[in-house]
């Protein structure tokens, strides 16, 4: 997550880089970018980019974690965690970003979401550990849960996000105990 206390310099890096990275997505596989075309794309110089990511994967993970962020601050925001509430704040997310998530299908890295969602599974769970019909839950039942969502939500974004949220809210919240992450 890119905070305030980062340098504005590394943070406005960082950002022409994902940019420049989704921008060249449009235009080829993700597979056959290189860094070189990143960089040169972003106006910067492959040190740059090297000085902030490792891979053209961590680039990805850098809109991942930053959407990740805004589902959390979102779901302490809402009056009430009902499974209806929690789904659809995730999937209308998930819709004002689908450009991004389509891009990642097309490439066959849908993947890189599960593992960052999974990386912030645990800051989910503390946010309801106050719902006593969550509170204990074995972690191999929020796993099992958290597979089940995202299986959901892959099948959402291959079929084109034609549902909406509010319809994609109704069939998980049907299908999940209340409340779910």
């Amino acid at each position: 997550m890119i905070t305030s206390k980062d340098n504005p310099t590394a943070v406005k890096s960082k950002q022409w880089i994902l940019t420049a990275l989704l921008n060249v997505m449009e235009e080829k596989d993700f597979d056959t970018i290189t860094v070189k075309e990143i960089a040169e794309r972003a106006g910067l110089d492959r040190k740059t980019f090297y000085r902030h990511f490792h891979s053209k994967e961590e680039v990805l993970y850098l809109q991942l974690q930053e959407l990740c962020q805004i589902y959390i601050e979102e779901l302490k925001e809402l009056p009430e965690l009902s499974a209806y509430v929690i789904t659809k704040s995730y999937f209308s997310i998930c819709a004002q970003y689908s450009h991004f998530f389509m891009l990642l299908e097309r490439n066959e890295l849908l993947s890189l979401v599960l593992l960052k969602f999974n990386e912030y599974l645990p800051a989910l769970n503390n946010l309801f550990l106050d719902n006593p019909s969550y509170r204990n839950k074995p972690k191999y039942e929020l796993m099992y849960q958290a597979g089940g969502f995202w299986n959901v939500t892959n099948r959402w974004i291959r079929d084109g996000m034609k549902e909406s949220p509010e319809k994609m809210a109704e069939i998980v919240s049907a299908i999940m105990p209340s409340p779910i992450m």
